[in-house]
């Protein structure tokens, strides 16, 4: 008896305690990382960037190629503004993937925010030619063009994007300005007038038109434009450091003509 005891009990010594535990299910990658690419982007647009961040990274821990991990890395960049830090997993999704628009896109606004213009036209261009039922893409890529010195095509793109919607935010203004930097004053003051119309709070189509009627020496109107610009922007930067000061100096300058006397007067006055 005490044999066959001491036996059992050295039998159950050699089994591994881990035969005594339940088999623990085995983890589904892929199906992981979809899921943590999912939630990322949702916390992405809920503000919730310290959560996407470490989301994506346990992501790229997992697959270091991995687009969407890449992409959603830089757009974690984006949101925090650091553009220069969003370059790098963005031109590795890119390189991964070049037809993916979200890569391209973002890609192309980190070049803009670090004002490389020329690369972030080439991105964003990419970007709207992949998708253009994205009309931002193409607001954004007219705008890059006309950063990097090709007024001419920025004009062609905006064009097409505000005749494909009219109602965009902003199509109308950077069209203007496009005009603008293309010295075509007249369509540049028609299209500020017109983004006026089409959004009455865009005060920065008041400040380009403000612009433009100065150019022309048109200097009553160049004054009512900063003053509208100053009636609904009373307290930023640009109001302050530009805006205001302009107004003041045109202000002056048609007191000044107001108050010179005609030609031959002082000659007359002599008489």
């Amino acid at each position: 008896m005490k044999r066959t005891l001491g036996l059992s009990l050295a039998i159950a010594l050699l089994i591994p305690l881990s035969a005594c535990k339940p088999k623990q299910p085995e983890i589904d990658i892929d199906a992981e990382i979809a899921r943590n690419l999912e939630e990322a982007a949702s916390n992405l647009r809920n503000n919730k960037v310290e959560e996407a961040k470490g989301q994506y990274q346990w992501v790229l821990d997992q697959d270091a190629d991995n687009v969407g991990g890449l992409t959603g890395l830089g757009k974690v960049a984006l949101a925090e503004e650091d553009y220069a830090g969003a370059v790098g997993p963005l031109e590795k999704a890119v390189a991964a993937s070049g037809e993916d628009t979200d890569a391209r896109v973002s890609l192309g606004r980190a070049h803009a925010g670090t004002k490389d213009w020329a690369k972030a036209a080439e991105h964003l261009g990419k970007a709207w030619e992949l998708d253009q039922n994205q009309e931002q893409y193409g607001l954004e890529y007219g705008v890059a063009l006309r950063e990097s010195g090709d007024a001419a095509k920025a004009i062609e793109v905006l064009t097409e994007v505000s005749e494909i919607n009219p109602k965009l935010k902003y199509v109308y203004r950077e069209l203007g300005r496009a005009h603008h930097a293309a010295k075509d004053l007249d369509k540049a003051l028609t299209t500020y007038m017109q983004a006026q119309i089409q959004w009455k709070g865009d005060q920065d189509s008041f400040a380009g038109a403000a612009m433009v009627f100065e150019e022309k020496g048109e200097i009553s109107k160049a004054i009512d434009q900063w003053s509208a610009y100053i009636q609904q922007d009373c307290c930023s930067t640009y109001s302050k450091d530009t805006a205001q000061p302009k107004l003041a100096a045109l202000k002056e300058q048609e007191n000044s003509a107001g108050n010179a006397p005609a030609d031959g007067g002082e000659a007359a006055d002599a008489g």
